[in-house]
């Protein structure tokens, strides 16, 4: 699962990498969150190939790194 920050600003830009994101290998399911500027794919894809592929339709996308769990306390 590949998580985007991705620069939409209407639903023409959200169709825009839907459609794009639709052609590529590899994805089983993604959802385009306008409202939140988000994009989450679901497939066998690299985080960083749904960052160059998304960056080629859009002005602006970056990957969001989920925050790493505290360390356990000892």
């Amino acid at each position: 699962t590949v998580e985007l920050r991705v620069s939409m600003h209407c639903y023409g830009c959200a169709r825009k990498v839907q459609k794009h994101i639709s052609k590529m290998e590899g994805v089983s399911s993604f959802e385009v969150d306008l409202e939140n500027k988000k994009v989450v794919v679901t497939g066998d894809v690299t985080p960083y190939e749904v960052l160059q592929s998304v960056s080629k339709v859009m002005k602006f996308a970056e990957l969001l790194v989920a925050p790493k769990s505290p360390a356990p306390s000892r």
